[in-house]
């Protein structure tokens, strides 16, 4: 028995966030600014709300990475099929698809 495969459209395109150099150099620059190599050793002066000033750049680079990664996975990428988006578009739009 002979399978057949279909090869999506070429007008289609997929969006993946794995191809935008931006993200992952944007991704890059939160990872290094969280992690406090740059600061000097020891230091826990100036403290922030009670807590040393190297921690709360830790926390503002880690919600940085976490909002990043979210948007790329809510907004950069989409992950529907070309044949489940032409059904969307078809009950939406009442044609078929």
């Amino acid at each position: 028995m002979e399978q057949r495969r279909s090869s999506p459209p070429a007008d289609t395109t997929r969006r993946e966030p794995i191809r935008m150099p931006w993200l992952w150099v944007s991704l890059g620059i939160a990872v290094l600014a969280g992690i406090p190599f740059y600061l000097p050793t020891g230091s826990i002066r100036p403290l922030v709300g009670g807590v040393p000033y190297w921690l709360v750049v830790s926390l503002v680079a880690t919600l940085a990475f976490s909002a990043i990664t979210c948007w790329a996975c809510l907004r950069a990428w989409n992950l529907a099929e070309p044949e489940e988006e032409a059904a969307a578009r078809a009950a939406a739009g009442g044609e078929r698809p």
